[in-house]
């Protein structure tokens, strides 16, 4: 019986023993969402040269087989500003692909490409006197950014600049955009 109770209570203390515990996973999570806002500030190519103003986004990546590429989409809602009386103003509504570099654990670099819709309001100053206009343009993104994690959830975006192609008559018009916030990780 001793016997017994001595080899029971081994196997019981063992683990303690060798301080085998439980530990957090060696890899990290394969897919996260995050979504965020940020304050923008481009170059409209059209009339006055800047406009500011705030924008919203979503993330979703997912790491390729434990390397240090990630490929997702993202989704952005633009709304800039001219600032003049009439009441000028921008928005854009975008989505597309994105690859990540994960090779660095505090800086986090993208390219992306996105597509969607921007409409343009054209205030009644513009038209002496006639009613307001707003029209919709399909509009062709690319650019890249940085995120910077500061702990598990939050991250920085301490850059985000796209270059688009609005398909504006006769030529289109080709603004860029660069933009700054911070982003909260949903899973």
């Amino acid at each position: 019986m001793a016997k017994k109770f001595l080899v029971g209570l081994v196997l019981l203390l063992f683990p303690i023993l060798i301080r085998a515990q439980a530990v957090a996973p060696v890899t990290q999570k394969r897919a996260t969402i995050d979504v965020g806002g940020y304050f923008s500030f481009g170059q409209t190519d059209y009339g006055q040269n800047h406009a500011f103003g705030p924008g919203f986004f979503g993330d979703f990546d997912y790491r390729l087989g434990g390397g240090n590429f990630g490929v997702g989409v993202e989704g952005e809602a633009r709304f800039l500003d001219f600032n003049t009386v009439g009441g000028l103003y921008e928005q854009n509504f975008l989505g597309g692909p994105r690859v990540t570099y994960h090779a660095w654990n505090h800086y986090i670099p993208y390219v992306k490409f996105l597509a969607g819709g921007s409409r343009f309001r054209y205030p009644s100053i513009i038209y002496a006197g006639g009613p307001v206009k707003i029209y919709d343009y399909t509009t062709f993104a690319y650019g890249g950014g940085l995120d910077i994690p500061i702990n598990r959830k939050w991250s920085i975006r301490p850059v985000d600049f796209e270059y688009q192609h609005w398909t504006f008559p006769p030529t289109g018009l080709t603004p860029w955009v660069y933009s700054a916030g911070v982003s909260y990780r949903l899973f």
